[in-house]
């Protein structure tokens, strides 16, 4: 039976908007690859302001996996 890690990636609104940050990213996520991560899933996490219904992301959360190694 296979058995697996997990890690979870939290990016702030501040990293979204930083200049050179997707190049960044890349970077991280090939690094983590070569490290046997596989990206699963991003899912962005919203936040509602109390004076308007339209909700902003707040954090993007990445969720890997890899399989263990012991």
């Amino acid at each position: 039976m296979e058995k697996f890690e997990y890690k979870i990636l939290n990016i702030s609104r501040a990293h979204l908007k930083r200049e050179g940050f997707q190049a960044e990213l890349i970077q991280r996520l090939n690094e983590l690859g070569n490290e046997g991560w596989e990206l699963i899933n991003a899912e962005g996490l919203n936040e509602a302001s109390v004076f308007s219904r339209a909700a902003e992301t707040v954090e993007v959360l990445f969720l890997l996996k890899r399989k263990t190694v012991w």
